[in-house]
């Protein structure tokens, strides 16, 4: 046991100062709600107090189709990929949290559909806070790249379509929601957390060799500096720009009062954000049928 909980192995904890960075030194677009319940269990985890996960989560968490799941009919040509969790790019695996919509998977499938002739029509049925901004320009070209193949790129939600769950949508041609489902929440944000007073009370000294003035920024027990705090900024004001950028670029008359951060019920959002409302996949998915 150590001063703050039980010691992780070797392997997971050369882990944590890639999965701090990753939560408190890199833009997010996600519902800060969900972004909030991440650093609570990343810092339950690190103090020991996080359930140990069990076998049966373990293995789980090991398939290939972990947040995302693919299923074609190449009679009616087809395909949904169903991406349910926060979105990211190879995460480090904590082994605790939310499902993952890992983008380097996704990327594999969307090459495969675009090799498949038969399918002519893909659906992108998400249920996402969002997640980082890290690999959502290279996977949304990836859907555009389908479209001018000539495949019908279609995004739906009747849950949650957030922030670079947008992003994502945004790459696709159309874009229909049930009536109660959250989307939006378009901007970017950093969120750091300041511990080194956590470690003052816990008796503990951050020792930190470094190089660079902003090398190692994020890293628990490290005291934020002002020159660390303008970084982040300056990259939350480049990728919140480039956000906006996208979305009016993708969704024309989409109003500026409606990308400053904010989610909407799909029925009340700016028209321009969606195609229309659907109840659920299977009601978009006769309509298309019967089209």
């Amino acid at each position: 046991m150590g001063p703050r909980g039980p010691i992780k192995t070797t392997t997971t904890m050369k882990q944590l100062p890639r999965i701090s960075s990753a939560l408190y030194g890199m833009p997010w677009a996600i519902v800060a709600e969900t972004h909030k319940e991440l650093g609570e269990i990343y810092q339950s985890y690190i103090k020991g107090t996080y359930p140990p996960a069990t076998p049966a989560a373990l293995e789980q968490r090991g398939t290939a189709g972990y947040g995302i799941t693919y299923e074609a009919n190449h009679s009616e040509g087809i395909a949904i990929l169903h991406l349910t969790g926060v979105i990211t790019k190879r995460a480090p695996e904590m082994m605790c949290g939310p499902p993952i919509i890992d983008l380097a998977r996704l990327d594999t499938l969307l090459e495969d559909i675009a090799n498949d002739d038969a399918i002519t029509t893909v659906i992108l049925n998400l249920d996402s806070p969002g997640g980082t901004t890290l690999g959502l320009e290279e996977t949304a070209g990836r859907i555009r790249e389908l479209a001018a193949g000539g495949k019908r790129m279609i995004a739906y939600t009747d849950l949650q379509m957030c922030s670079a769950a947008y992003w994502l949508a945004a790459a696709c041609d159309e874009i229909y929601a049930a009536p109660t489902a959250i989307i939006g929440s378009i901007g970017v944000y950093c969120a750091g957390l300041d511990s080194s007073r956590a470690f003052e009370m816990d008796g503990l000294e951050l020792v930190l060799a470094k190089s660079g003035n902003l090398k190692a920024m994020g890293h628990p027990g490290k005291v934020w500096e002002q020159n660390e705090r303008d970084h982040l900024q300056n990259m939350v004001d480049r990728a919140g720009v480039e956000f906006r950028s996208w979305v009016s670029t993708r969704r024309p008359g989409a109003t500026e009062e409606a990308m400053q951060g904010q989610w909407f019920f799909a029925k009340e959002a700016d028209p321009a954000l969606t195609d229309g409302l659907y109840r659920d996949l299977t009601a978009l998915l006769a309509e298309i049928l019967a089209a």
